[in-house]
């Protein structure tokens, strides 16, 4: 018996009920067909990648600021939700999206999807808050803060 096969095997660290991550396709033998179609949108995938991880940052800094807002509006009596103010962003948005030839039931969708999460992450904050809740105010500290002002389009 090698040594390889004489080890014990190594303890599963995930989580409980969690999968197994899917083999990507340089994990596993690819024909040469697959290897020609994968360089060829590598350039490809590697910009979408790269804007993933912008999308995601830039969520996490918009959901920064919506906390940074909430204890705002908590500490000076605000009602969470600003009706007049969502609506004049919500136009906005899909304005823009249409000037960059996104499909309108995509922008809308996903500026509701948005909007739905920021509030309801601003209103348990501000429950929070209003409860005393001890670390509640941990929440809504920056991270990194550089001085910026809220990024032109959010709602709060």
């Amino acid at each position: 018996m090698s040594a390889a096969e004489n080890q014990a095997p190594t303890a599963d660290r995930r989580a409980p009920g969690t999968q197994r991550p899917v083999a990507q396709p340089d994990e596993r033998a690819l024909t040469p067909a697959e290897r020609a179609v994968a360089a060829g949108l590598a350039p490809f995938r590697a910009r979408l990648d790269e804007i993933d991880a912008q999308l995601v940052d830039l969520l996490g800094e918009r959901f920064q600021i919506c906390r940074e807002v909430a204890v705002h509006k908590a500490e000076n009596a605000i009602e969470m939700m600003q009706p007049g103010r969502v609506e004049i962003v919500r136009a906005r948005y899909l304005q823009h999206g249409a000037e960059v030839d996104l499909p309108s039931d995509f922008t809308a969708g996903f500026f509701d999807l948005m909007i739905d999460a920021t509030c309801r992450a601003e209103d348990e904050l501000m429950e929070r808050l209003a409860a005393g809740e001890e670390g509640a105010s941990v929440l809504c500290n920056p991270v990194g803060d550089k001085g910026q002002k809220p990024p032109h389009g959010s709602v709060s």
